[in-house]
C-alpha cells in the first residue's frame, strides 16, 4: 500500500517565543544567535591550529551576522569546541573563572533572587516527550547536543547522575562563569511552581564548594491544539544589574528553541 502525498509530508515545526509577555519572531531569535556565534568564534579563534581556525572562517570577519547560515554555523562551532576538548577550553577560560567565581559568590551572599523567564510554544511534540528527551541527553552526557544549542555554551558535562557542570557566558556577561546544576536538590527553589505546567525539572546551581549561586525551574504543559509550551526560568542573585536578566531571556530562547528542534527531529527520524 502506497502512502498518499499528504500523509507522507512531515509536519513543519513552528516555535513561538514570548519574552515579557511580548511575542518575538523566530527571525529575531536567530539574529541573536547569529551575533553570539560571531562573538564565540572570535573568542575561541586566538591561537587555534589552522585546521580549526578554518572551520570558523565563515563566522569571522563578517560585519553583519547572516541568519541564513545559522544552522550550519552552529554545527561548525560545536565541532570546533569538541575538537578542542574540555581540557583546552577549561585552560582558556581559567582567567575568566578566576574573576567570576568570587564575584558570583559575593553577589549571591544576600540570598535574594530575581528570575529571568522566557516562554516557548512548539507546534509539535509533547511536554513529557521533550523532558524525557532532554533528561536522556543529560544522562547520556550528550556533549554535542548541549553545546550546539547555544554559542555561549563552552563546557556542559554530566560528571555523575543528576549533576550538570556548565561553563558558559550567562546572560549579558562579558566573562564565562562555571557552576554545577544539581537536579536532585529541588527544595525551596526560588521560582514559583505553576500548577498549569505540571511537567517540571528544577534544581539549584552551585559552585564547586557547594555555595548556592542560582537555580532553574523549567515547566511544561501540553497544548489543547497540539504541541506543548515551555515556561523557562532561571534565578540569579538579585544584586546583578537588570540587563543581565534581560539578556538571559534571549539565551533561554536560543538554547531551548534548538533543544526543542533536536527533540522533534529525533521523533520524526524514529
Amino acid at each position: 500500500m502506497t502512502l498518499s502525498r499528504a500523509s507522507a509530508v512531515t509536519p513543519a515545526l513552528e516555535l513561538t517565543t514570548s519574552i515579557n509577555g511580548q511575542t518575538v519572531t523566530r527571525e529575531a531569535v536567530l539574529q541573536w544567535e547569529a551575533r553570539r556565534l560571531q562573538v564565540a568564534a572570535e573568542r575561541l579563534n586566538h591561537n587555534l591550529p589552522a585546521g580549526l581556525s578554518a572551520e570558523l572562517g565563515s563566522l569571522l570577519g563578517t560585519s553583519t551576522p547572516d541568519i541564513q547560515n545559522v544552522a550550519l554555523n552552529r554545527e561548525r562551532l560545536a565541532d570546533v569546541k569538541l575538537r578542542m576538548g574540555q581540557a583546552e577550553i577549561r585552560d582558556r577560560f581559567a582567567p575568566d573563572l578566576a574573576v567570576t567565581g568570587p564575584m558570583t559568590v559575593l553577589a549571591a551572599a544576600v540570598n535574594e533572587w530575581s528570575v529571568s523567564a522566557t516562554q516557548i510554544s512548539s507546534s509539535l511534540g509533547t511536554a513529557r516527550g521533550f523532558l524525557n528527551w532532554f533528561d536522556s541527553r543529560i544522562s547520556h552526557n550528550d556533549e554535542r547536543a548541549m553545546l550546539v544549542a547555544n554559542p555561549d555554551h563552552y563546557v556542559i558535562d554530566s560528571p555523575r547522575p543528576g549533576i550538570q557542570e556548565v561553563i558558559e557566558v550567562t546572560g549579558g556577561g562579558m566573562l564565562a562563569t562555571q557552576f554545577l546544576v544539581d537536579y536532585t536538590d529541588t527544595a525551596r527553589v526560588p521560582i514559583t511552581e505553576d500548577p498549569l505546567f505540571p511537567v517540571r525539572t528544577s534544581g539549584w546551581a552551585r559552585t564547586s564548594d557547594g555555595t548556592r549561586i542560582g537555580a532553574v525551574r523549567h515547566q511544561f504543559r501540553d497544548n489543547p491544539q497540539g504541541g506543548f509550551t515551555a515556561k523557562l526560568g532561571v534565578a540569579f542573585p538579585a544584586t546583578l544589574p537588570p540587563w543581565m536578566f534581560t539578556e538571559h531571556q534571549w539565551h533561554l530562547a536560543c538554547e531551548f528553541s534548538n533543544w526543542i528542534s533536536g527533540y522533534i527531529t529525533s521523533t520524526q527520524a524514529a
